[in-house]
């Protein structure tokens, strides 16, 4: 599989990560394409078949390193919506980007890598280094605290 076929497949799934613990959408384009950078110029080959964990453990560290390089954490910016989209779907975005914010970054990191990374239970457990009886109770209280903003 090359390069370009890869990131037809999983730059959706990087991005879409990227967005919920940035809240921006520029941010989250910066950062992906960061990612698809790092992991052309490393000095290993992605693998077809673990390359959405790699590169969404790449997004992550890159995020990260974002975080630190400014500072603090920044609240979630406004530009959410894409161009087209009505007001109230608008709303609805910025409202789930909100709940999700709110969430601690414990609960918050293993249901985004799920939810919007498309990784498996194992996957996360490897990747954020804990148990995967934690990762399902971690992702299971997300959700819980997310109904609450229904």
């Amino acid at each position: 599989m090359t390069m370009s076929e890869i990131y037809r497949e999983h730059a959706p799934a990087v991005f879409r990560c990227l967005r919920a613990w940035t809240g921006s959408d520029t941010l989250a384009e910066d950062l992906t394409a960061e990612t698809f950078y790092r992991a052309i110029v490393a000095d290993q080959p992605v693998r077809a078949a673990t390359a959405r964990g790699y590169l969404v453990a790449i997004a992550r560290n890159e995020w990260r390193k974002m975080l630190v390089k400014r500072g603090r954490e920044r609240p979630l910016e406004v530009d959410t919506a894409a161009p087209g989209e009505s007001g109230e779907s608008r709303a609805d975005l910025q409202r789930a980007l909100a709940a999700l914010s709110a969430l601690p970054e414990d609960l918050r990191e293993p249901l985004v890598l799920y939810a919007e990374g498309g990784l498996s239970y194992e996957e996360i457990a490897a990747q954020l280094n804990i148990t995967l009886a934690t990762v399902k109770i971690r992702i299971y209280r997300a959700r819980q605290r997310l109904e609450s903003y229904r």
